[in-house]
């Protein structure tokens, strides 16, 4: 009696993907290089030079002076925010670029989705909640798909 061979849905041939798991690729793709491209951006500065001073001088110093004369945020809660969110976001698209750990890194994308709408509704900059909303329905159908996932570096 010979044996019969199973294979596992993950190693189907990307010709047999369901729609599914075409669309969950889709979006972590660009969720991935949204995070990565959003985070890259905060480096660059008008004349397209990549420079941590571009970061420094020109993002950061420009929120903290936003949210320091438009809320009530305390400077303890904002600095550290403002001052980490662009490393935050390029490893998180990498991570989620490269399929580690997708759902829990999906998760971590949303949170930091939800924190950015918070500091937006601080503002009152009704366009960027928006914007930003947009991202985070991307980020929960991406969640909800996950288990379609046909391509992990780390599971």
């Amino acid at each position: 009696m010979a044996k019969r061979q199973y294979s596992h849905p993950r190693n189907q041939s990307v010709l047999q993907w369901s729609a599914e798991s075409w669309a969950f690729l889709a979006l972590r793709l660009f969720l991935a290089l949204r995070f990565i491209v959003t985070g890259l951006g905060k480096f660059q500065n008008s004349e397209g030079d990549y420079a941590f001073s571009n970061l420094y001088d020109g993002f950061v110093a420009s929120q903290i002076q936003t949210f320091s004369s438009k809320t009530n945020l305390p400077a303890f809660l904002s600095y550290p925010y403002i001052h980490s969110l662009a490393y935050v976001e390029i490893v998180l698209g990498t991570l989620l670029l490269l399929g580690v750990r997708t759902k829990h890194t999906l998760a971590l994308t949303a949170m930091t989705y939800v924190s950015l709408a918070y500091g937006m509704m601080l503002l009152g900059d009704n366009n960027g909640i928006s914007a930003i909303g947009t991202h985070l329905l991307l980020t929960a159908a991406a969640l909800y798909f996950v288990r379609h996932n046909k391509i992990e570096l780390v599971r």
